[in-house]
């Protein structure tokens, strides 16, 4: 096997959305099995982010999303209770924000959690949501063109010499997540790490309906985004990777057929084929054959941090366990 200790991709990091809120009337919620709601991750920010670090993961993400809870309230709470995980907006509508007053709670995140945020940024892709909120969604085309420039300006408004707080990062690590190739264009522009969504419009259908990127997809994708900033001199990006799920103790074809029904009954064209192509969705029988598949994605595409939704929260952190004993193993 090749052995990640010794190459030359530093071992990626391991992380899981903070999730729902806890109930306060019935209190927490128990572990659950697998595939549940919070699949054994404690449901709220105070007891996700807990379970994380304790159970070696190495980042927590926020959405950002009207009608759930608020990124930075989540956060905060999260770095009030650990002292080595991330914390990272995964990722921000930028048309949600304005650049000056996001620079503010950045920094103040930053400056309360000892420097362990990252900011990640993205061009919005609910319009029911920009209607609810009385916000304007642009056209593709313009999201990104204020997305570039929101970037830079947030950027800028960290390290103007006024501001105050001052994080303690300087600079806060930035990225965007995107997928398309207009999207990643500007992604690649800004941080050295690059979000990969994995989600792409499906031609054809409204605003906001997804498929899951292919493999080829994938590969594409990456040269684009490697070939761009080589062309404006910049260093190679790394990528983030959010895997939509993972699912252990079953063969990965039975998984990923059953998948497959369930999508198409909600009127998705998916193949089973498809499913076990995309690189986000794992399935495996034990977290070493994860791991082991996810050292041979983490090669082929620079990844430097695989993220996932709380459901897939446990499996994630069996997979990262078996991961570092990989590395750890003699060659």
């Amino acid at each position: 096997m090749t052995d990640p200790a010794s190459s030359a991709t530093p071992l990626p990091l391991f992380g899981v959305n903070l999730g729902r809120l806890a109930d306060p009337a019935s209190g927490p919620a128990p572990a659950g099995p697998p595939g549940d709601d919070a699949a054994g991750v404690p449901a709220g920010p105070v007891a996700a982010a807990r379970w994380a670090e304790e159970n070696g993961l190495d980042v927590v993400t926020a959405a950002d999303h009207v009608g759930a809870p608020s990124p930075f309230l989540q956060l905060a709470a999260a770095a009030a209770v650990t002292s080595r995980v991330r914390l990272r907006t995964y990722v921000l509508d930028y048309g949600f924000w304005n650049p000056v007053l996001l620079a503010r709670d950045v920094a103040t995140l930053d400056v309360v959690s000892g420097g362990r945020v990252d900011l990640g940024l993205g061009a919005g892709h609910m319009p029911k949501e920009h209607e609810r909120a009385g916000l304007p969604f642009p056209r593709y085309a313009d999201r990104l063109a204020e997305l570039d420039a929101f970037a830079t300006a947030v950027r800028d408004a960290l390290a103007a010499d006024d501001q105050a707080p001052k994080p303690v990062q300087r600079p806060v690590p930035l990225f965007i997540a995107a997928m398309s190739p207009r999207g990643l264009d500007v992604a690649a522009r800004h941080g050295s790490v690059v979000g990969l969504a994995g989600a792409v419009q499906l031609a054809g259908r409204p605003a906001g309906t997804f498929g899951l990127a292919s493999s080829a997809q994938t590969d594409e994708r990456v040269a684009e985004v490697r070939a761009a900033r080589a062309a404006r001199g910049q260093q190679p990006a790394t990528f983030d990777v959010l895997l939509q799920m993972v699912s252990l103790g079953k063969d990965p074809q039975e998984s990923a057929e059953a998948l497959a029904a369930e999508w198409r009954a909600e009127g998705d064209e998916i193949t089973t084929a498809e499913l076990l192509d995309t690189p986000f969705l794992l399935f495996a029988r034990t977290a070493e054959d994860a791991a082991a598949e996810l050292e041979r994605r983490t090669l082929r595409w620079g990844v430097s941090s695989w993220c996932t939704h709380t459901p897939s929260g446990v499996p994630l952190a069996q997979v990262a366990a078996a991961y570092r004993a990989r590395a750890a193993a003699p060659a």
